[in-house]
């Protein structure tokens, strides 16, 4: 019976490991290591006493009365996600992290044979106290208690899932990862740089700079209209997607223009790189709610609620912003074009 059994538990739990290598490009202890961590660093530079309690708490781990298997290592959350994305059978991003608390509830005796990913040991799960597991378990209370404006195009805030809440700290200016304010800023000041420098005849911008205007056709955004109806995408996800697909193209449009005197990049080549770096930064985002998008069983009807429950605000508006900077990047080089 146990060798009948045996396969088809093994085949669920390949199924399940090729659902996150389909979404994501990686297994699921390796999406739930990366969510887990993004989130402890996110809560660690908001709150600065807290990676002296957490390491605290790993140091006295060995000597609690109550033995968890998860233990204090570095991707103690990223377990505790794994597990109840597991255990669900969904994936890692769709878990909702209010589900995730009973995960971690120090008052409650943990499971003697609770699963574990092979490569968690690698990682630095080990046996562990019930106080690190109280650190973990601020970490999520802080992201379930967020303040945060209203969604945008929802009466309630959705439910937080570990994906909603990453893509939103992903897009948030107030923390170091998700500083995207200042990467578009620095493209901004890049193209009032080479102006200036333009303007006074220090640059003079060549042929191949004069021609990109016509080349990149950036104020052209091309609609997503091939397929059938049912199957496009609504405007949103398709802007994203095209703005971060400018991040290759304006980093190779950079890389073929001549080097300045001392070998470095021309003021254009530093312009199009700066704005590719705001682009990229929409990358991760742009591609995941894509994958949402087609993940759906059927299309959704109101495609605004859809969005309020995938897109975080922060997120919409790094678009909106990203958008407006590849805009004036088209002025810029149609000045070029025209000098």
């Amino acid at each position: 019976m146990d060798a009948d059994v045996k396969p088809d538990a093994e085949s669920d739990e390949d199924r399940w490991e090729a659902r996150h290598r389909a979404a994501y490009g990686c297994g699921a202890w390796e999406r739930a290591r990366r969510q887990g961590g993004l989130m402890t660093a996110w809560h660690r530079e908001q709150d600065p006493l807290l990676g002296p309690a957490a390491r605290r708490s790993g140091a006295s781990a060995a000597d609690a009365r109550v033995k968890w298997p998860w233990g204090s290592g570095p991707h103690t959350l990223g377990l505790l996600l794994w597990r109840a994305a597991h255990e669900a059978g969904i994936l890692v991003d769709e878990v909702l992290l209010a589900d995730v608390l009973p995960y971690c509830d120090p008052a409650s005796a943990p499971a003697a044979a609770a699963a574990t990913p092979d490569g968690a040991r690698d990682g630095g799960i080990g046996v562990g106290g019930a106080d690190a597991v109280a650190a973990a378990r601020q970490v999520l209370l802080a992201h379930l208690t967020p303040d945060r404006p209203r969604a945008v195009f929802a009466d309630a805030r959705p439910a937080a899932t570990v994906g909603y809440r990453v893509r939103e700290l992903l897009a948030s200016p107030d923390w170091e990862a998700g500083d995207w304010p200042a990467v578009i800023a620095s493209a901004r000041q890049a193209m009032r740089r080479a102006d200036d420098l333009r303007e006074r005849g220090a640059w003079r911008p060549g042929a191949g700079e004069r021609s990109l205007y016509g080349r990149l056709s950036l104020d052209r955004e091309p609609a997503d209209g091939t397929g059938a109806p049912e199957d496009r995408l609504p405007d949103w996800p398709a802007r994203a997607t095209h703005l971060a697909g400018l991040a290759d193209v304006l980093s190779e449009a950079a890389a073929a223009l001549p080097v300045g005197d001392g070998g470095a990049p021309a003021p254009a080549a530093q312009v199009l790189a700066a704005t590719a770096r705001a682009c990229a930064g929409l990358r991760s985002g742009s591609e995941e709610t894509r994958f949402l998008w087609a993940a759906e069983p059927r299309r959704p009807r109101d495609p605004a609620a859809w969005e309020a429950a995938h897109v975080p605000d922060a997120l919409r508006v790094q678009i909106e912003e990203t958008r407006d900077l590849v805009r004036s990047l088209s002025a810029f080089l149609w000045t070029l074009a025209c000098a």
